[in-house]
């Protein structure tokens, strides 16, 4: 008499990882930033309750976050969030303003408790999709992208003391394990130390994020060998320029290698060094690096573009590209009430 084996029964496939993998997975790859090993999805434990995501860096260096959760037979909500980055100064105004810049677009602030507890900031949407959606998907994600790319060059003009989720990942002390209740506090502690006993960079980004430039400067004059000078030149622009010494800014960018407007290896001209250029009176400079305008330039060239040539005495040229701005960012408040005084000025 032969005894007969039970065979195991392999696992099912989860059908919402399946839906990751139909929808998520290839628009990731699709808009990956280049160089990046490749997503996959992460699947929870046998015995959690929790739901499969996947997570994936898209050009720019953004950091997308999927989540799918089911609602029938045939549709699921997928949820997309993506990191933008971090602001602990004046947070719940600074909150405001970003949700007034998103309110034309198809995206809002996730709140969660990260946001209360270490400033954290995302961006997203929901989607309930079903078969077929796969083209409506990778849209949203290409526009999230877009959106980013376009608001990283807005942001240094309107909240300045914003962080790029990026540069507080290589900290001495993990960001997540810093008194967030009290940061200004541990700032002036950490300036008051020998320097050989300090956290220069940890130091360094939580006086950027307070908005202490003085300090920012302080610690770029103080710690040239563990904050090398180029590769710091675009902050050190953006505390002289929020100091209002608009020549010492300008000096600062081309100490750091700037080149038509463009510090080495970015992609688009550095709004705050426009900026500052228009400020000290060199507005044909600005101009000049901003060109003509282009459709797949970020919008802030038009609102530079809007200063420029108002500062000129061009009203004409000044109120087309305000236009063309607030087209793109038509709840820019603060940039609305700007042009508002200008036109006050006349």
């Amino acid at each position: 008499m032969t005894r007969k084996t039970k065979r195991k029964s392999k696992p099912q496939p989860s059908p919402l990882a399946a839906v990751l993998d139909r929808f998520v997975l290839p628009v990731i790859r699709a808009e990956e930033e280049p160089g990046c090993d490749g997503s996959s999805i992460d699947l929870p434990g046998p015995e959690s309750d929790d739901h499969p995501c996947v997570r994936g860096l898209l050009r720019g260096g953004w950091m997308l976050h999927a989540r799918p959760l089911p609602v029938d037979d045939t549709r699921t909500l997928l949820r997309l969030t993506l990191l933008s980055g971090y602001i602990i100064s004046e947070c719940p105004s600074a909150v405001i303003l970003l949700g007034n810049l998103l309110e034309p677009t198809p995206f809002q602030i996730r709140t969660h408790y990260q946001l209360g507890l270490v400033g954290e900031i995302c961006i997203g949407c929901d989607l309930t999709v079903r078969d077929g959606d796969e083209p409506f998907v990778h849209r949203r994600i290409s526009e999230m992208r877009q959106l980013m790319d376009d608001l990283h060059l807005l942001m240094p003009l309107r909240i300045p003391h914003h962080l790029d989720w990026r540069s507080v990942q290589d900290l001495e002390i993990s960001w997540q394990d810093l008194p967030h209740q009290d940061l200004g506090g541990f700032l002036d502690e950490g300036l008051k130390v020998p320097r050989s006993e300090r956290t220069p960079l940890t130091l360094l980004r939580v006086a950027h994020g307070l908005e202490r430039w003085q300090d920012v400067l302080k610690l770029l004059r103080e710690h040239p060998d563990e904050l090398p000078a180029r590769e710091h030149a675009p902050l050190k622009c953006l505390a002289l320029h929020e100091l209002n010494r608009w020549l010492p800014a300008i000096r600062a960018a081309k100490e750091g290698g700037i080149r038509h407007g463009r510090f080495p290896e970015m992609e688009w001209a550095s709004p705050i060094y426009l900026h500052a250029l228009i400020q000290a009176g060199d507005e044909i400079e600005a101009l000049r690096i901003l060109g003509k305008h282009e459709p797949d330039e970020p919008a802030t060239y038009d609102w530079l573009r809007g200063l420029a040539f108002h500062h000129a005495g061009d009203r004409e040229q000044a109120g087309a590209a305000f236009h063309r701005h607030f087209g793109r960012w038509p709840c820019d408040i603060l940039g609305v009430t700007t042009a508002a005084m200008l036109d006050e000025e006349e």
